[in-house]
């Protein structure tokens, strides 16, 4: 009993003092998302709209930061229809710093904190995107995200999503170097390591058991190599 008490009284310890210590810093939150804030920022959001995002449509940011691209969107958006989720409550708390910084609370952006992709926002949505997610996730979390998501856009819907890629075959489990522009520093990649490769087919599979089509999209322009998917909700 002793033993658990203590255990009890230093798990609070440790929380008190998280508690106390100072927000990370803005520059280190935006360094923390990948860098190059302007220019990803701005590639995401000049995609989407290429793609067909207009202001009426409701928008989901997975993995949105601290708002690298979600400032163009939420600029961009009619009030409301902006929807980010991060797993870092961190994150969180900079996006709302960052909303606060720039003028944009009156855009009534909806922030959530969550480690489990917890889309359900009593919304369906027409355009989603995972703007370097996928490729720091392993192969379930990948379908738990996509099931989540698929469960929450409208028919037709789109889920856009990046990533590194990879061989189908076991050559999959030898690194890779993504194909960086100049300038830009290589990203080694594995398919059991934090940056991952995957192949299409990977994709391919995980829609055969949901309610998705995928669209191998490839190059958009990524500084370091990510490519592009384009899920699609079937309406039937």
């Amino acid at each position: 009993m002793t033993h658990r008490w203590r255990q009890a009284m230093a798990y609070r310890l440790r929380q008190a003092a998280r508690a106390m210590e100072p927000p990370p810093a803005p520059e280190e939150l935006r360094a923390a998302v990948g860098g190059e804030w302007d220019e990803m920022g701005k590639l995401q959001y000049e995609f989407l709209i290429a793609e067909g995002l207009r202001p009426e449509h409701a928008f989901l940011d997975v993995g949105c930061g601290v708002l690298r691209g979600g400032l163009h969107f939420i600029r961009y958006l009619d009030k409301g229809n902006y929807y980010g989720i991060d797993a870092d409550p961190a994150m969180i708390e900079g996006a709302k710093r960052e909303l606060y910084e720039t003028d944009l609370e009156p855009k009534d952006a909806h922030l959530r904190v969550t480690k489990t992709f917890d889309v359900a926002f009593d919304r369906k949505f027409d355009f989603a995107i995972a703007q370097s997610v996928f490729s720091h996730l392993k192969w379930n979390s990948i379908f738990r995200a996509l099931a989540a998501v698929s469960s929450e856009l409208a028919p037709a819907g789109r889920f856009y999503a990046t990533f590194f890629r990879g061989p189908e075959g076991a050559e999959r489990f030898e690194p890779r170097s993504a194909p960086a522009h100049e300038g830009y520093t290589l990203h080694i990649t594995t398919a059991d390591a934090d940056p991952f490769h995957y192949a299409f087919a990977d994709f391919e599979y995980m829609c055969q058991q949901l309610p998705l089509e995928v669209d191998d999209i490839g190059d958009w322009g990524h500084p370091r190599g990510q490519q592009m998917l384009r899920f699609t909700r079937r309406s039937s």
